[in-house]
């Protein structure tokens, strides 16, 4: 399965092995297969490879998926450091990738998977984790890192598709961190296994662990399929203000369609530095078709959209979602830079593995998206998201491919709020996807003193069942609010701006006969109320005054029933809250900032008990939402 280079090599993986740090290799020593050289990487033999496997072996060449990039962590030369956690481990000579062998775990069961411990502890802060694996027979793989233990890890978890049974690279972004906060800086070991298909057999070979060095903060890319007017008239205008560009996968005969971009539009987003990627259309999956219509269907849409002016983006493929087998694989790797395929999950920056780029579902807002950001965010890695038609939130309906227009717009603001950059495919494979460190702390945030707000508008409003306030001015600031309900049913009442610009945001959902209060940060303008009720009801809002010695210092501890708010607090940077809800409607909790700035920490309906991370920093006010009791905690990170 290994691809040749061409003689003159691929200037864009060339530059991706510069941005790597390996300028001392071509890049297609290191993403293809060698014909002579050593197995391993020129930064590798410095024995940072836990029980003494950091150094490569001279026997055989290095051959895709294995890189030179980086440092090896392990070869897998011996098996002695690895044991089984479930399964039996093997070597595999005929199926080396560099060095002379590589392993094989097995099992006749639905899972296998292999150990490596670091007695000493590892050091994977500011590194990226890779390795060469070949599913033989395998549906998911896992790598999860304990740091240092089992109750503070990180997991990376690779969903392969149906008919993929060949080699590829993972890049190990992680998606899941289920316990404490992990310390990468003191690894004492990993685990990698395979989940086999319907309870087994299952078989996982690998190979060239390694580390690379990640990058200097987190990003993300916005993958509008299929070119929807919505993403030209709606979400380019949201991504033109925060100067950010995305990336369009387009198939070239649905150009100008009904509901669609026309070519001007395209175009027009082109020039405002967006990919216009391929996206071909196909009637029956990829692995149903001989290597050549593969081939001739990669390579009509990409000359397509050349011809039509998008150079740049048609080096990009967005896999159909049938998926590839191993034959499509290769292919894409001939015509394309990189390629993108849907299945959940995180990735290095730049990824080592540029032609099965995984990215998520993007209105699984409340249900994945915000972990990967944050992540993303915590450890510098990339997050493609797949957004779908915009429409409004009534036109969403369910199990439909759509986003409403109002959790598009939460995603934007909690991307900006994470301080990821905003990068193309292109940024990526010409490795121009630096950017100027806006997510990173800020450094020696300084407590303030005296008056932090200055008090603001105040108002009344009643009725009874659903109903719109009139209008009211709001200044910059907080606003709290006191409800009242007389009656058993949920109410919600929704913020709105007057001129209608702007987005629906929850102030108040709760349950029962009670009085609530909440709390959110608002900026100066004219507003307006949206309340859902069944019985009479009664709203009090305020924007009180803020002193600096209203603050309360870390860690915070507050329990309480329905609607409720805790705050002010002093946070030097990024929180953990730990929540839990034994209701079964709505719980929501956010975090504001005096600054204005607002995180969505939870939405859930139904019990909850777990842990958030909160990207804090000053004064900020934790706003719960919820039809039962609940705890909160808030601790430093």
């Amino acid at each position: 399965m290994a691809h040749e280079p061409d003689a003159d090599g691929d200037s864009s993986r060339r530059r991706m092995l510069a941005v790597l740090g390996a300028a001392s290799t071509t890049l297609a020593g290191c993403m293809d297969a060698l014909s002579d050289g050593d197995s391993g990487g020129t930064e590798a033999d410095d024995g940072t490879g836990g029980n003494g496997s950091g150094g490569n072996a001279d026997a055989g060449p290095v051959r895709w998926p294995a890189i030179e990039a980086g440092e090896v962590i392990s070869n897998f030369e011996s098996l002695d450091e690895w044991s089984p956690r479930s399964g039996e481990i093997a070597a595999a000579p005929d199926e080396a990738r560099s060095g002379s062998q590589a392993a094989a775990v097995e099992s006749d069961t639905g899972n296998a998977g292999m150990r490596i411990r670091f007695p000493d502890g590892f050091d994977l802060e500011g590194w990226d984790t890779s390795v060469a694996v070949k599913p033989e027979s395998a549906t998911k793989i896992t790598v999860e890192f304990f740091a240092p233990s089992q109750s503070a890890r990180l997991a990376s978890t690779r969903v392969i598709p149906d008919e993929y049974d060949g080699w590829f690279r993972m890049d190990c972004g992680y998606q899941q961190k289920p316990g404490d906060d992990p310390d990468l800086s003191t690894v004492t070991g990993m685990t990698i296994s395979a989940d086999g298909p319907d309870g087994g057999p299952t078989r996982l070979l690998v190979d060239d662990l390694r580390r690379t060095k990640s990058a200097g903060n987190g990003k993300a890319i916005l993958a509008f399929y299929g070119s929807h007017d919505s993403h030209y008239e709606i979400a380019a205008e949201m991504l033109a203000e925060r100067d950010w560009a995305g990336a369009v996968p387009i198939s070239p005969e649905r150009i100008g369609n009904a509901g669609r971009m026309e070519l001007s539009d395209l175009r027009d987003l082109r020039d405002r530095g967006w990919d216009i990627c391929s996206y071909p259309q196909v009637s029956t999956p990829l692995p149903e078709h001989p290597e050549e219509q593969q081939r001739e269907l990669f390579e009509t849409a990409r000359d397509a959209l050349e011809k039509a002016g998008f150079e740049k983006g048609s080096r990009h493929l967005f896999i159909p979602d049938s998926g590839p087998d191993p034959t499509a694989y290769e292919v894409a790797r001939d015509v394309h830079e990189s390629a993108f395929l849907y299945s959940s999950g995180t990735t290095g920056v730049p990824p080592s593995e540029m032609h099965l780029i995984p990215l998520i579902w993007g209105p699984a807002l409340h249900t994945g998206v915000r972990r990967h950001i944050n992540l993303s965010d915590q450890y510098n890695l990339l997050t493609v998201l797949r957004i779908p038609r915009i429409v409004d939130e009534d036109d969403v309906g369910i199990n439909e491919n759509r986003m409403s227009l109002d959790d598009f717009g939460l995603l934007l603001d909690h991307i900006e709020q994470r301080g990821l950059d905003v990068v193309t495919p292109s940024d990526l494979v010409d490795g121009t996807w630096e950017g100027d460190g806006s997510g990173d702390e800020p450094a020696n945030r300084e407590r303030p003193e005296g008056t932090i707000l200055e008090a603001g508008q105040s108002h009344e409003f009643e009725g009874s069942g659903s109903d719109d306030s009139p209008t009211f001015e709001l200044d910059d600031g907080v606003l709290v609010a006191s409800t009242t309900h007389e009656a058993d049913s949920e109410i919600t009442v929704d913020v709105t701006k007057a001129d209608g610009n702007g987005r629906d945001e929850n102030l108040v959902t709760t349950s029962g006969d009670t009085t609530a209060k909440s709390i959110m940060a608002v900026e100066s303008g004219t507003y307006g109320l949206e309340v859902d009720a069944d019985g009479a009801w009664s709203i009090e809002l305020a924007q009180p005054a803020v002193e600096s010695d209203e603050l309360e210092d870390l860690p915070v501890e507050a329990d309480g029933t329905g609607s409720a708010f805790v705050g002010p607090l002093w946070t030097e940077g990024r929180t953990r809250v730990l929540a839990t809800h034994d209701g079964d409607g709505t719980f929501i909790v956010d975090g504001y900032g005096a600054d204005g700035s607002r995180e969505i920490l939870v939405h859930r309906s139904g019990e909850f008990n777990n842990a958030r991370s909160y990207k804090a920093g000053g004064p900020v006010w934790i706003n719960i939402e919820a039809d039962g009791d609940w705890t909160l905690e808030v601790v430093d990170s």
